[in-house]
């Protein structure tokens, strides 16, 4: 079953910032981390209002992403679905 986008906090925790997605057709949430790797961009070294904007810009091709390892069973063990920066190497040119 794919994610679905919900209004949720977005939390900045260390080395990245992590947000919660609904199972699509359930009640239950699976929380998202979003490792500040994959947001870094062009920037050297950005800092935490930088990657919260990048994060903010590409929240909805991050969170397809995220549907896509739930929906393939790549969650860890504690239930997070991480994003790296090796998921979203495709969309960088």
């Amino acid at each position: 079953m794919p994610l679905e986008h919900i209004d949720s906090e977005i939390v900045r925790e260390d080395n990245g910032f992590s947000f919660s997605m609904r199972i699509r057709g359930a009640q239950q949430t699976v929380r998202v981390f979003i490792s500040d790797d994959a947001l870094e961009g062009d920037s050297a070294l950005p800092d935490d209002d930088e990657l919260r904007g990048q994060l903010d810009a590409d929240r909805a091709a991050l969170e397809a992403v995220a549907s896509e390892k739930y929906a393939r069973g790549q969650v860890a063990a504690d239930g997070v679905v991480a994003i790296t920066l090796s998921d979203v190497v495709k969309f960088i040119d």
